[in-house]
């Protein structure tokens, strides 16, 4: 079986509230998104997405993901659908980097293998070890005020999982999760504390001083693995490695050097659910605890984490991303359609319908930017 045509689709997702903010100064207004839509000879549908959280976050941003897609859609259409080592390899091959643009095509293939298959996506992974499962929350940086009111809003709505974007003054940082940390449920789940590259080795130390006392991870608080190394020298604060994750061998360098107990897995950053589900595997092996996340999306991104996220070991689970329902303001679903993972009261109940779960309003996203047919190549 193969892909008969590709469609690309630009998706401007507002923000919940006016903006979101991380440090350095980055705030997004709206979350510029990619969709891909592959069709079957037999005329079966997948869709896939991919955020790059702006310009200037990843190592792509909107335009090259979407260029990315461009390059690569003859390549997909080339590709038997069920090999989905043989296309991801294949990209790599063609593409160096730019794996925002792979995600979107891979994940979308991942949908439309399940529905060919009549399988979930998480079965085709590896196989469902939890169908239920904690979401978490990220707060975004503000004044320790709108850091603690935003806390309450989102403990109110049943969550119970904690990511705290940080990294400008690491004392104010440090007060800043104080007084998060004060507030949470008792029954809270975790906390990290999210610096997205933002401190110097100094700085990280510092805040992991200022907050000796506090249960949290601390996120990537330096750009490199080589800096987080160093941090985990002075301070035995429990560290998670996010950005500096792209791939096996940085998770594997990452527990040479000593500084990982737990990942934050982002499917785009990687290139899609192919390449996330080998680090998975490499990371439970190893010991560590899991997050399961993406910069930004909708329902798609939220359906692609969840079907990933039925597959993490439960005892190296420590929460998903969960970017659809009440607190978005678009959704991809006709109206009244109630499809894909569902979250009550901060847990996800994942969806064991074919393919990602859900069904797609495709006039949501537009006109395509473009399309390639096996018929007009």
């Amino acid at each position: 079986m193969k892909v008969r045509e590709l469609s690309c689709f630009a998706v401007d997702i507002p923000t919940q509230h006016d903006h979101y903010a991380m440090s350095h100064g980055r705030v997004l207004h709206s979350f510029p998104s990619t969709i891909v839509k592959v069709t079957a000879e037999d005329g079966t549908v997948g869709y896939g997405e991919a955020c790059t959280l702006g310009s200037n976050y990843l190592d792509g941003f909107p335009a090259s993901a979407r260029a990315t897609v461009r390059l690569l859609a003859d390549w997909v259409l080339e590709c038997d659908v069920f090999e989905a080592n043989v296309l991801v390899d294949g990209m790599d091959d063609l593409v160096v980097g730019h794996l925002s643009g792979k995600a979107a095509i891979d994940i979308a293939m991942w949908d439309l293998r399940g529905k060919l298959l009549g399988r979930p996506v998480a079965q085709l992974l590896g196989g469902v070890k939890q169908s239920t499962f904690r979401a978490f929350k990220a707060i975004s940086l503000a004044n320790i005020e709108e850091m603690v009111r935003a806390t309450h809003e989102a403990a109110d709505f049943g969550y119970r999982g904690w990511q705290l974007k940080l990294g400008d003054d690491p004392l104010l940082d440090a007060a800043r999760v104080r007084a998060v940390a004060a507030v949470v449920p008792p029954d809270s789940s975790f906390m990290t504390s999210d610096a997205n590259k933002g401190w110097t080795v100094a700085q990280a130390v510092r805040f992991a001083k200022g907050v000796e006392d506090v249960d949290t991870y601390i996120e990537q608080p330096c750009r490199t693995i080589a800096e987080l190394a160093r941090v985990r020298e002075m301070s035995s604060k429990p560290m998670m490695v996010d950005e500096s994750l792209k791939d096996t061998a940085d998770l594997l360098s990452s527990l040479q050097a000593g500084c990982v107990d737990a990942i934050n897995l982002k499917v785009v950053r990687v290139g899609g659910l192919t390449k996330a589900a080998r680090i998975r595997d490499i990371a439970q092996a190893a010991g560590c605890m899991l997050l399961i996340d993406e910069p930004q999306g909708a329902d798609l991104a939220t359906a692609g984490l969840a079907h990933l996220a039925a597959t993490v070991e439960p005892g190296h689970f420590l929460g998903v991303a969960y970017f659809m329902g009440s607190e978005m303001k678009i959704g991809y679903q006709p109206r009244g359609a109630d499809t894909g993972p569902r979250m009550v009261e901060g847990t996800v109940h994942y969806s064991d319908q074919p393919g990602l779960g859900l069904t797609i309003d495709e006039s949501v996203f537009g006109d395509p930017l473009f399309t390639v047919s096996a018929d007009s190549r």
